[in-house]
């Protein structure tokens, strides 16, 4: 499968992270090596507060094979290195699960231009990777590009184009919610959509990211 997918050009000869020759089965992006090398980063620093998050917690840095995996995921579209990469944080992820027991899970959406090019939202197969349980109470109304191409100014714009679904309104009233994201950054989008819940009565709003940068 990976030396038809090579023909076709949507997998690598070498290993994205290390180089060597693809040796892997299952995607042909980053092998086996480099992915069974990704573990938690400690001590983890969470001196930095984010407004409207009562809590977070971060499984990585942003280097390394595991920034390769992010990069791979989301602009190479590959839906099985994203659930390869929930298996890879599964065990970090649902501890801090078990330890805050949230009424609900959910990640932020994408806008409609980032869907149409990529075919899916990575962090939908990121947690179905981990086997965690999941609803989708944001939408984007907005057609902004990624958030990596643009300043922080640009960024607290952009996150603007977020919006709960009018089913969820109601629901969430009294609710302790995890949002479950790739990656922090500036913290825009994480303080957007806890904004948004605390803004319809959620109880509390935690965060989960795979890394920070």
């Amino acid at each position: 499968m990976i030396e038809f997918l090579q023909r076709l050009g949507l997998s690598s000869q070498r290993c994205l992270h290390c180089g060597k020759p693809f040796i892997g089965k299952s995607q042909g992006l980053v092998c086996h090596v480099c992915l069974d090398s990704i573990s938690s980063y400690h001590p983890m620093d969470y001196s930095e507060r984010i407004e409207y998050v009562f809590s977070y917690r971060v499984f990585g840095l942003y280097e390394g094979p595991l920034r390769e995996v992010i990069h791979s995921v989301k602009f190479r579209n590959s839906k099985t290195l994203a659930i390869s990469l929930g298996h890879i944080i599964r065990g970090h992820l649902w501890e801090y699960i078990q330890e805050l027991e949230p009424d609900l899970i959910t990640f932020p959406p994408l806008n409609l231009r980032r869907l149409w090019s990529r075919g899916f939202n990575h962090m939908e197969y990121i947690l179905k990777g981990a086997g965690v349980p999941y609803m989708e109470v944001f939408k984007r109304i907005d057609l902004s590009p990624p958030l990596a191409r643009l300043e922080a100014e640009e960024r607290e714009k952009a996150v603007l184009g977020h919006r709960l679904r009018e089913e969820f309104v109601d629901f969430l009233e009294g609710k302790r919610v995890l949002v479950v994201d790739d990656l922090l950054t500036t913290g825009s989008t994480i303080r957007r959509l806890a904004y948004l819940l605390m803004s319809v009565g959620a109880d509390e709003v935690h965060a989960y990211f795979v890394a920070k940068a």
